[in-house]
């Protein structure tokens, strides 16, 4: 019988050695410190601008790092008007709030208020970039229940994806077959005892399949946000296409061996406007060799060569080598953030900006209202997304639109107006909302006549300059309207 018990003994022992290697054994520390996170949000109605829709409350995870801070998503918190956390098997809330947001890297950091909270935490530790089939464990709170969930699975994959939170932008994420559910959000992805990521997103179309953001995102994240501000992840700016074809690449002169990629346009106004050629062919980027796929090896790991560039911040250096005109050329560029970045992405916390004048309601055009429903019409998407790349330098700062008129006596005739494209007032280009406010607030004291012209609508649109100001909080006042416009500076629109 001792015998037995000693065999048993030994063999318990040795799944726990084993386990350990894995990380998956004394996981007590890393539980304790995943939380279960509540928003209660109110997000802006973009069709009516001065209006909020009604109060939702949503559900994600987090999990502390260093400095009493909380790692979670920015779609978890976003748009929040309160937000409380609660720990492992705690029915007891705790206020927090946010202090980071990075809504292009669907990351965020808060903070709880009471100190009490932290009380026997241990914060988790930043791991590395784990290796292909090698086990991870994902911690969260699906939607659905209050007790905390524990997946296991195996990294499938390495790679650059879209990141659905900010809907356009693309950085390097990793998937997984552990089971990554809505409010899994903001959990960690662990591998022995360390987080090596945020989980975020699962693919709907796949079973069994889920993201997580690494590590080196993370770090940017954290490092950008040091000076208190958030800058952004900084991009190149280049569409670009693979010169697998032999033939292709002897027809461009290329040395054997070489590797590259060839540069197929620039986007204006972004890092590599002004630097790199329609033409050239990327070779290094940093001291990475591209390869004629566009691939670079990175920690073991082939990924797209845009990885040197999002590791990086905005304001930064980064060296290139091109092929052009058939020799290398050494070149070096100063890192921005992607151009229009505002209008295309995903908005979050920030307040529309609108104007309302003669009964006529001006925005400046942008992806939220692009996706409301009745908006996705040929002109508007030609303004959105495909203007710069058919037109280039053509797009003004911002897009502005009459996306409705409010009837009334003053705009007889108009009612029936909807996303009208606003190139000009009185035969002066309109770039943006604030420059229209300025035009209408300044306009000579003769003006008798308003003319809005478009360049998708032969018909102007005409308003009597002196009525629509005599008129003006009457059309408010009949419609609830409290301020005619919500004009500020970037950085003023936060909720």
């Amino acid at each position: 019988m001792k015998k037995t018990k000693s065999i048993i003994f030994i063999a318990i022992l040795c799944l726990c050695i084993n386990l350990a290697k894995h990380g998956f054994a004394a996981t007590d520390y890393i539980e304790q410190s995943v939380f279960r996170i509540t928003n209660f949000q109110q997000r802006p109605d973009w069709k009516s601008p001065w209006k909020m829709k009604p109060m939702s409350k949503d559900q994600g995870s987090g999990f502390l790092i260093h400095d009493g801070l909380i790692l979670t998503n920015a779609h978890v918190v976003s748009d929040s008007r309160m937000l409380l956390v609660n720990k492992i098997s705690s029915p007891k809330p705790f206020l927090a709030e946010v202090v980071a947001i990075a809504h292009d890297s669907d990351l965020a950091l808060l903070k709880v208020r009471d100190p009490e909270f932290y009380t026997n935490l241990v914060p988790l530790e930043l791991g590395g970039v784990p290796e292909l089939r090698s086990r991870v464990r994902a911690y969260g709170y699906p939607v659905g229940g209050h007790e905390l969930s524990r997946t296991e699975g195996v990294v499938s994959r390495i790679e650059f994806g879209t990141y659905i939170h900010p809907g356009i932008d693309s950085h390097l994420l990793i998937q997984t077959d552990s089971a990554i559910n809505p409010g899994n959000s903001g959990g960690p992805v662990t591998q022995s005892g360390q987080a090596i990521g945020v989980a975020f997103q699962s693919n709907l179309r796949l079973n069994d399949v889920g993201y997580f953001i690494p590590v080196p995102l993370i770090k940017r994240f954290l490092v950008d946000i040091k000076d208190g501000n958030y800058d952004g992840v900084p991009e190149i700016g280049i569409e670009t296409s693979s010169l697998i074809n032999q033939h292709h690449r002897r027809y461009l002169s290329l040395p054997e061996n070489s590797g590259g990629i060839l540069v197929e346009r620039i986007v204006p106004y972004s890092s590599a406007d002004g630097v790199l050629e329609k033409g050239d062919v990327l070779t290094k980027i940093e001291e990475l060799k591209i390869d004629s796929a566009g691939m670079v090896n990175y920690r073991e790991q082939q990924v797209a060569f845009f990885i040197e560039a999002e590791n990086l911040q905005i304001g930064d250096s980064l060296k290139l080598q091109v092929w052009r005109n058939g020799r290398f050329r050494n070149l070096t560029l100063t890192l921005k953030e992607p151009p229009f970045s505002v209008e295309m992405r995903n908005s979050y916390d920030r307040l529309p900006e609108y104007l309302i004048f003669g009964g006529l309601v001006f925005i400046a055009l942008n992806r939220n209202y692009i996706h409301s429903s009745g908006n996705l019409i040929p002109r508007l998407a030609y303004e959105h997304w495909y203007r710069e790349v058919e037109r280039p330098r053509t797009r003004r700062q911002q897009v502005v639109l009459i996306t409705h008129v409010l009837p009334a006596s003053v705009n007889s005739g108009y009612t029936n107006v909807k996303n009208f494209t606003v190139n000009s007032l009185n035969g002066e280009p309109v770039n943006s909302l604030s420059h229209l406010d300025n035009m209408l607030k300044n306009m000579p004291e003769e003006t008798s006549h308003i003319v809005f012209e478009s360049e998708w609508q032969n018909m102007p649109l005409v308003l009597d300059y002196k009525e629509s100001l005599e008129e003006h909080h009457a059309v408010l006042k009949r419609y609830g309207i409290k301020d005619s416009s919500f004009i500020v500076t970037d950085g003023e629109k936060d909720l």
